[in-house]
């Protein structure tokens, strides 16, 4: 006599079909978010400028932060937003990141503060352009932007934080102390966190040092959409960056 000796409930051949249908979706969709965070871990913030809104010399009267791609790999920022020191809390308190969707490997973007509506942004980043690289405009350099009532960078010590969404995680963040006049905070060395404390940036942008010089108008010192070379910063994805420039 044969005996049927299968485990009672093995399930069937179809049955295991099933199962893995239902979860090799969930399986792909956590391969997706965790491809991502692993890129977005390669955004820095290095350089920032608190005092841009209100310096009289400023002709584009405007605070702005650069953002860097360390990785190999393009970053899609899509729905990425910041913060100053009050840290995403509350969440309202975020404001999105316009105008740039992607940031490619090697590359340094700039973030510039408009009016919350964004009816501003094209004088505003004009004026910038213009401050920066006269009638050589860098068509280069990708310019953002971002406004609204919850953020303003003080001159006093503030904050960049750069989150995933309006709920989301930090990507990363920094903190820095009083502002001098036309000199912008310079995080070659790549500081950032995407917890509290903050690290706080501390180094000045100096001419000849990290790609800084004095702007077009000569009222100010920084470095926006040059790639520093110490520190952290200094493995960027170099061959990336060179298949970048190539397709310019």
């Amino acid at each position: 006599m044969i005996r049927d000796v299968r485990p009672i409930d093995c399930p069937s051949i179809y049955e295991k079909r099933e199962t893995m249908n239902t979860f090799a979706p969930l399986a792909s969709a956590a391969l997706v978010a965790s491809l991502a965070g692993a890129a977005s871990a390669n955004i820095v913030i290095t350089e920032a400028y608190s005092n841009g809104n209100g310096n009289a010399a400023n002709t584009y009267q405007a605070d702005w932060f650069e953002l860097t791609n360390t990785g190999t790999s393009a970053v899609n920022i899509s729905g990425w937003t910041v913060d100053d020191n009050s840290n995403g809390t509350p969440t309202s308190a975020r404001l999105a990141l316009r105008s740039i969707t992607t940031i490619n490997p090697g590359e340094s973007v700039i973030f510039i503060e408009t009016n919350a509506a964004g009816t501003t942004d094209a004088t505003v980043i004009a004026a910038f352009r213009n401050a920066w690289f006269g009638t050589n405009p860098a068509a280069w350099l990708q310019v953002g932007t971002y406004g609204g009532s919850g953020i303003g960078l003080g001159t006093g010590g503030d904050a960049v934080n750069i989150f995933e969404s309006t709920t989301g995680p930090r990507v990363t963040g920094i903190a820095f102390g009083t502002a001098t006049l036309g000199v912008t905070f310079d995080n070659a060395a790549g500081l950032g966190s995407t917890t509290l404390p903050l690290p706080s940036v501390s180094t000045l942008s100096s001419v000849g040092v990290n790609g800084a010089r004095t702007s077009l108008l000569g009222n100010e010192v920084g470095s926006p959409g040059v790639i520093p070379t110490p520190g952290a910063v200094a493995l960027l994805g170099l061959a990336g960056l060179a298949a970048s420039r190539r397709r310019r």
